[in-house]
């Protein structure tokens, strides 16, 4: 291995380690219903608030670096569109939820841009792999990452947080949770400024970013059976970004660009306990995106997107069983602006609605855990889908449980990839849904709490992938075809957490990986997907210091490079890196609690998307005031 690597993986073990508080034992992600972790039939990984603050990231895409089973591809500094790919899958295929409320961008293909997501108010991340389409829907092909809001339910509170340091960033947070008779509120709003970094390999020109996140969530009591909830949340950004140098080297380059963007998400719900055995929720989500794109065009590129969803659930437990049955309404509005070019015209206005009846069955014993899924969905674009998943955990000591899953899901094609319209791109209305057929065989490990193993192995086989830049002779541009045969992936995933003494504590993961699809007869490695990720974490915690550790490593990986006409796309390599950071926090008394830390420790030279690089050692420092 190389001596950085090593010295990376080593530095932890060079000083006491502490791993994160043990695991929560509930999840509200891998099934309809709360289920404790240890019952639950498939791959899960929590962040918790305690891994949060020991960290002190300021992202939830730093954060998501040491989870397994994820390879995080980011186009530059703080900011810049972060994407997440979960077991091979592509970006779009892994459905995010922000308490509950589906927050995939409709204007960005789908997909969800983990850069805008600050962790000063995140309580917790709960990550479940594999298939998850007949419980959430065709956005979970591959998998489900639930972000979790902070909210005090015990006492009334206020807090405020400030940071500042390398390349001009400065953050400034400030929450109160009011606690009444009759239930609470939350209110919460977070400033980030950064002067950011040069992100192309030429120039000297600096991509700035600002961040302004406003939230409201409360619960309001009804009765002694039935709560009123609410979640209200708004993030407005700027982004300058470069351009594209599409005469000679086909790299970015400094360019006045900016993306202004704004992403809202609502949540209204009724919840009653009907009797002791009988649930009910009403539910309305709304999630709406609005993107500008200020370049040298005379006319700016602009995409708003609309979703909307009405849900019911019934919820009925007798003895250890419980079904849950969901009905959902969904409608989507997509609207684009632009200039009119010899490839298409870009103005568009698209609708479409879907419905969909879902339900799920677990059993939960002493020793044996069963659940069955499936959806039934009606779409106005495609022809009607069903999904299933069935999922098992048998636990064989009580420290020793063995898990397996297997399960169909699907993705609908995106309106980029069917109707959307940016350079020389042209949909492809005839797209089909991407299916995919998985399983996974794993092992839990908890022979009490200082210890917890996980590790899994999956396979996937996906039909009909979607290819988003075929070139297509007759226009001249490029547009999106389903690909003949079988894209394949594989992989196995490790997780270990360990208190080794009241103080000191581990978490280490590792991910192997080999994801492939079909091209000429053949199977060719898909890009961005390294095929070995790792991490390890050390924290030590004594009575007002807390010390935290980690290296996060990423194996070599493929991208995809379009140099200028008329030379031929190139599939070139992205070289492996290890990030290495630190976090100290000193407690000064009950209120003030003062934070340092450290970003790429080793000043790597890292560019985990062609032609973009991403920052060297930054450090900063911070006051957290709780009241």
């Amino acid at each position: 291995m190389k001596p950085r690597f090593v010295a990376a993986l080593t530095l932890p073990l060079a000083i006491a380690v502490q791993a994160e508080e043990p695991v929560e034992e509930i999840t509200v992600t891998a099934s309809r219903t709360e289920i404790a972790i240890d019952n639950v039939g498939s791959a899960v990984h929590i962040i918790s608030r305690d891994e949060i603050r020991h960290r002190s990231a300021q992202t939830l895409a730093d954060l998501l670096r040491d989870a397994p089973g994820l390879a995080l591809n980011q186009n530059g500094s703080i900011g810049s569109l972060a994407q997440v790919r979960m077991r091979g899958a592509e970006a779009n295929q892994v459905l995010v939820l922000i308490d509950g409320v589906e927050a995939n961008d409709l204007t960005q293909g789908n997909e969800f841009n983990f850069a805008h997501i600050m962790t000063a108010d995140i309580e917790r991340v709960e990550i479940v792999r594999g298939p998850q389409s007949a419980l959430w829907g065709s956005d979970a092909l591959a998998g489900v990452i639930n972000i979790i809001t902070r909210a005090n339910r015990s006492a009334s509170n206020s807090r405020i947080e400030a940071e500042g340091g390398s390349f001009g960033t400065r953050s400034l947070s400030a929450a109160s949770d009011l606690i009444g008779e009759y239930g609470r509120l939350t209110l919460g709003a977070t400033r980030v400024i950064s002067n950011g970094t040069n992100i192309s390999r030429t120039g000297d020109e600096d991509d700035g970013y600002a961040n302004t996140t406003l939230r409201a969530g409360g619960e309001f009591r009804l009765g002694d059976n039935a709560r009123l909830q609410g979640m209200l949340r708004r993030i407005d950004s700027t982004i300058e970004f470069d351009g594209t140098d599409f005469v000679s080297t086909g790299l970015p380059i400094d360019a006045d660009n900016v993306t202004d963007s704004t992403q809202t998400y609502a949540r209204l719900a009724l919840v009653a306990q009907i009797t002791d055995q009988i649930g009910q929720t009403f539910a309305y989500h709304r999630t709406d995106n609005d993107n500008v794109n200020r370049t040298a065009t005379p006319v700016d590129d602009v995409t708003r997107g609309r979703k909307e969803a009405l849900l019911a659930q019934t919820n009925v437990t007798l003895g250890k069983q419980r079904l849950s049955i969901i009905a959902e309404h969904e409608s989507e509005q997509f609207r684009q602006r632009g200039e009119a070019t010899a490839f298409g015209d870009p103005n568009k206005d698209l609708d479409t609605d879907r419905n969909s009846i879902a339900a799920e069955w677990r059993y939960d014993g002493d020793a044996i855990h069963l659940s069955a899924s499936a959806r039934h969905e009606w779409n106005s674009e495609f022809e009607d889908a069903d999904t299933w998943r069935v999922t098992g955990l048998w636990k064989v000591t009580g420290a020793t449980g063995l898990f397996a899953s297997v399960g169909r899901s699907i993705k609908n094609p995106t309106f980029t990839e069917r109707f959307g319209f940016f350079d020389t791109f042209t949909g492809n209305p005839d797209l089909e849904p991407e299916e995919a057929g998985s399983w996974e065989l794993g092992l839990r490990y908890n022979p009490d709490d200082r210890l917890a193993l996980s590790a899994s192995y999956f396979e996937s086989k996906l039909e009909q992938e979607i290819n988003g830049f075929v070139f297509d002779a007759e226009s001249g541009g490029f547009t999106a075809r389903n690909i003949d045969g079988e894209s394949e992936r594989r992989g196995a995933e490790i997780d270990v957490r360990w208190q080794s003494t009241p103080a000191l504590s581990w978490s280490a993961t590792y991910a192997w990986l080999d994801s492939t699809e079909p091209s000429g007869g053949v199977q060719i490695p898909e890009v961005r997907r390294p095929g070995n990720t790792a991490s390890v974490r050390a924290n030590l915690a004594l009575s007002r210091l807390n010390i935290n550790v980690g290296a996060s490593h990423v194996g070599d990986q493929l991208d995809n490079f379009f140099p200028p006409f008329p030379r031929a796309s190139q599939v070139v390599k992205l070289n492996s890196y290890t990030l290495v950071d630190a976090a100290l926090r000193y407690r000064m008394n009950e209120t003030v609690t003062l934070s340092a830390r450290m970003e790429n420790a080793l000043d790597e030279t890292i560019e985990n998307v062609y032609g973009y690089r991403s920052p060297g050692f930054a450090a900063y420092a911070g006051i957290e005031i709780s009241l």
